[in-house]
């Protein structure tokens, strides 16, 4: 069984959406599974989050996007220091794409996991890129399913929507299959502001909302920091964070142990 591709983003940075890929890799080893994260931001912070430090001459995320080869995919895939993890990684070099005028360029990554047994995986997750280029197409006609990260601020509505636009563009040009699996609410604090905020986020979305927020708390950083998974991480009140990552991985279309 080939395991789902999941596209976790937004059109904004520092939403937490780094943060949410680590942590829902973190939980998917941490009952036994393992998981293929792509990172497609150019910044690299799921990279080196993972403990990865680039070498001179290995393949990261631009090298799948810069040529269309069937399956390239398989020889950028990278083991990283958490165990469970393996990793197609990126730099700034990822950047140059979206001045790339090619015109088969925002299919090149859908062409690269072609013909891949990706069944070892439990799941795959892009780290995508907080804009709505190039690159991020690219990853929504790969995807198979998107996860909304946002903040619950005052544009937290508007991003969705025009992610949620976004999607609908591309199932109607280059990806049908592709579904809105869940809007998750990070970077949560016990504010006036982001409690109405929440509350407007699931009038108007209902159930795509996911039942698990993710708050803010120093954990998340401070596991970052160390290149920890939030599951491994202690104090901070870190639990906390490890029970939300657990219970929102509950929530999304990922199973654990498929039979391959």
């Amino acid at each position: 069984m080939q395991p789902r591709k999941i596209a976790l983003g937004n059109q904004k940075g520092g939403v937490g959406k780094t943060a949410s890929t680590l942590g829902l890799a973190s939980a998917i080893t941490a009952v036994g599974g393992k998981v293929l994260v792509v990172d497609m931001d150019q910044q690299g912070n799921t990279t080196g989050g993972l403990g990865v430090a680039l070498e001179e001459g290995m393949m990261t995320a631009y090298h799948l996007m810069n040529q269309t080869r069937e399956g390239i995919a398989a020889e950028a895939i990278i083991a990283t220091p958490w165990d469970g993890v393996d990793l197609i990684p990126a730099d700034e070099e990822l950047g140059k794409i979206e001045s790339d005028g090619s015109n088969d360029l925002v299919f090149r990554l859908d062409v690269a996991f072609e013909g891949l047994d990706l069944s070892p995986y439990d799941a795959v997750l892009f780290d995508c890129p907080p804009n709505m280029g190039k690159v991020l197409f690219a990853v929504l006609i790969a995807a198979d399913g998107v996860v909304a990260i946002t903040e619950p601020t005052i544009d937290s509505v508007g991003g969705v929507q025009k992610l949620e636009e976004t999607i609908d563009t591309v199932r109607k040009r280059a990806n049908p299959k592709l579904a809105f699996d869940k809007i998750v609410i990070s970077r949560k604090r016990s504010t006036g502001e982001h409690e109405f905020r929440e509350s407007e986020l699931r009038e108007t979305y209902g159930a795509l909302v996911a039942k698990t927020s993710i708050p803010e708390l120093a954990a998340r950083q401070d596991a970052h920091s160390n290149r920890t998974p939030i599951h491994q991480f202690k104090g901070g009140k870190a639990l906390t964070l490890q029970l939300a990552y657990s219970d929102l991985l509950a929530e999304l279309p990922i199973v654990i142990g498929a039979p391959a």
